[in-house]
């Protein structure tokens, strides 16, 4: 045998070796795979059936909240303010105070027991009846409009056609969250809104579809 020959040996010994040792290698990997399979066939089989159940009762959950929400009722305000009216969730309290601060009318609403009335609690629902006319409450969001933190876009009520407003959706109020919704009241703004994202749902399916007032 030449020389030359002995080389091509050399390298296809080589080549075969490596063959033979991938061959090896996938071998063992795949009879893993099955042995891990075989041996965890019933824990897999476990865990993904409680994986389906949890996901079938949240949705069964979320489905019983939705009902739960129903039949609504009714709030009406004063006919000095306008006699604001909406449906709400029967599962929701409400609370309303007059004549506070700049705010002829200050409603909070919540699912259950109102929490404590604070600066930094929000609520799934609160309307408000400024004493400041609508062009003046609406120039407070000029800035963040511009900046892109609220997204703003006109609104008219279902029940008070006449009337157009502006929605905003984004912050609303300094890390607050949620969706808004101003309207002109004669000399007076009504300011409708949600400062929880989970609840903006409720107000475009139950409050504003509901919402009434006397312009």
């Amino acid at each position: 045998m030449n020389r030359e020959s002995g080389s091509v040996s050399v390298i296809l010994s080589a080549i075969f070796g490596l063959f033979f040792l991938a061959s090896s290698i996938f071998a063992f990997w795949a009879f893993a795979g099955r042995q891990d399979y075989k041996n965890n066939v019933d824990k897999k089989i476990s865990d993904a059936s409680a994986v389906a159940v949890q996901k079938a009762e949240t949705a069964k959950d979320a489905e019983f909240t939705e009902k739960e929400k129903s039949p609504v009722r009714t709030y009406v305000g004063p006919a000095t303010y306008g006699s604001v009216s909406f449906d709400y969730p029967k599962t929701w309290s409400v609370y309303a105070e007059e004549e506070s601060s700049g705010t002829v009318l200050n409603l909070y609403a919540f699912p259950g027991v109102i929490p404590g009335i604070k600066n930094d609690q929000t609520f799934a629902l609160r309307i408000e009846i400024t004493s400041l006319s609508y062009d003046n409450e609406v120039k407070k969001f000029d800035k963040d409009v511009k900046t892109g933190v609220v997204v703003a876009s006109a609104y008219r009520p279902e029940k008070v056609p006449s009337v157009l407003g502006l929605r905003l959706d984004g912050q609303i109020d300094r890390e607050v969250q949620g969706a808004m919704v101003l309207f002109p009241l004669r000399d007076r703004t009504v300011k409708v809104y949600s400062e929880i994202p989970e609840f903006v749902g409720d107000l475009d399916k139950i409050i504003l579809p509901s919402l009434t007032f006397i312009p």
